[in-house]
């Protein structure tokens, strides 16, 4: 019985859709995470939105493998930057709070809108510590333009999701995050707020959610036919919900600056089989 109890403990903890393809966890926590046939470390590394060497830190038996095997149970450390909860202790006030977590009182308030007014916390009470900010950009491309969709949709039909914005803030590759590096798998397009952001490509939406518990925001997930996955994060509103068919070009969302987001933009993100890619080695 102990045992029955303790497998559903794993699995909710572990936050496996029914089909095992996409990891969640949860604010400043570890999880477990049991090896499925053909997944590779790679692929669970970036469901977690962590990098390759983070999971094999937290796993002695992998440190300087890459390959794993199914059946094994992996632990997956909390995601760096990820928001945490502190319990307000006596003395404290929210300038003390963001002072000791080297955030500014603007993003305290953000994160705890309650408190906006002026409103005084009390003791024992929970405030969120939002992530930290990314002080350097992908140490691969840290700040580039690329063509615009009127002229890169060639490339196995992609269409760039954003028309004619094109600068990107932060590339796909390792960057630094106040110190500690991490990979990002993705492209960072710079857009005004409500921008649509477009379906690169035709397929059915996994996911179009609130994840905030990855940093994502809202976002949403698009599987394609040939295997390919693509998201659109940090988006302010959702246009589609799970389940539907798109086709491409369609409007899926809008820009927006949700979850671990410094300004308004467009996380894209692309995937084979949940191997990531570099989104602009496609255009």
């Amino acid at each position: 019985m102990l045992s029955g109890v303790k497998n559903v403990l794993c699995a909710a903890l572990c936050g496996l859709t029914l089909s095992g393809l996409m990891l969640t966890g949860w604010a400043g926590a570890a999880t477990s995470y049991r090896v499925r046939s053909g997944d590779t470390l790679g692929q669970i590394a970036a469901r977690a939105g962590l990098s390759v060497g983070q999971v094999q830190a937290a796993n002695p038996k992998l440190r300087g493998k890459t390959g794993v095997q199914a059946g094994w149970v992996l632990t997956l450390p909390a995601r760096p930057g990820a928001a945490t909860q502190y319990r307000v202790r006596s003395g404290d006030s929210l300038s003390v709070i963001a002072k000791r977590y080297n955030v500014s009182l603007s993003q305290l308030f953000r994160a705890n809108p309650r408190y906006a007014g002026g409103k005084p916390v009390q003791v024992g009470a929970l405030v969120k510590i939002p992530a930290r900010t990314v002080t350097a950009s992908s140490t691969r491309t840290p700040a580039a333009t690329v063509r615009t969709a009127s002229t890169s949709s060639r490339a196995g039909g992609w269409l760039w999701p954003l028309g004619s914005y094109n600068t990107i803030s932060s590339g796909y590759g390792e960057r630094t995050l106040e110190g500690d590096s991490e990979m990002h798998y993705g492209v960072d397009i710079v857009a005004p707020l409500g921008t649509p952001v477009r379906a690169a490509r035709s397929g059915r939406v996994l996911e179009s959610r609130p994840d905030f518990e990855r940093g994502w925001g809202w976002t949403v997930v698009i599987e394609h036919p040939d295997g390919w996955i693509t998201r659109y994060a940090h988006l302010s509103v959702n246009l589609i919900r799970k389940g539907e068919l798109v086709s491409r070009g369609q409007t899926i969302g809008r820009v927006g600056n949700t979850g671990r987001s410094t300004g308004p933009h467009l996380h894209f993100g692309t995937y084979l089989r949940w191997d990531p890619r570099n989104p602009l080695g496609l255009y």
